[in-house]
């Protein structure tokens, strides 16, 4: 609850009050390892912030799934195309492992925007933080090798090594799990 209070008074320049205010609209969820936090073909009606845990996010074909983000601690949570269109999601979030988070509902955000500006600044930041992170994902597929994607990878999500399987750490790559393998020897090699 700290990094959300520093995130409010420090970052935004909100006061405790409006932070108080906000607290007052969250829920508390505690998300099993394994379970959905929103699966695709629905609507998302909230924004998390993780407490504590590690989420991913992927779409699915036919025959297999692709991660394209996760959520550490202290990272906000949603499938945000669908919070901010209200229309079904086609993407799913899944623990990783036992979380926490809070989740404030669009209804009560929009409520709370309405009543108060000051809000706009969180809304902003929740904006902002989601399309810069699409948009160096995007432009790592398209300008950087699968060596300089992983070494990058690191600075996105610190510690995801020992957070998130191999498995799901390639499939996010854009690779196979064997080449992940490579790619930690040829790292570990130039060091």
């Amino acid at each position: 609850m700290e990094s959300l209070i520093s995130l409010f008074t420090e970052k935004l320049g909100l006061d405790k009050k409006q932070f108080d205010t906000f607290y007052s609209e969250l829920q508390l969820k505690t998300i099993k390892k394994k379970e959905y936090l929103i699966r695709e073909g629905t609507v998302c009606k909230f924004i998390g912030f993780v407490e504590s845990g590690t989420f991913r996010s992927y779409v699915q074909n036919t025959k297999e799934e692709f991660n394209n983000d996760f959520y550490l601690d202290h990272d906000f949570v949603s499938a945000y195309t669908s919070f901010l269109t209200q229309m079904p999601t086609n993407c799913n979030i899944q623990a990783l492992t036992n979380s926490t988070i809070y989740t404030i509902s669009y209804e009560k955000l929009n409520t709370l925007i309405a009543n108060d500006s000051a809000f706009l600044k969180l809304s902003k930041h929740i904006s902002d933080t989601y399309f810069i992170r699409k948009c160096k994902r995007e432009t790592s597929f398209l300008k950087h090798s699968a060596l300089e994607r992983f070494e990058n990878l690191s600075s996105i999500y610190p510690r995801i090594e020992q957070r998130v399987s191999q498995y799901h750490i390639a499939s996010y790559l854009g690779i196979e799990p064997e080449s992940l393998s490579r790619l930690k020897l040829l790292t570990y090699i130039n060091k």
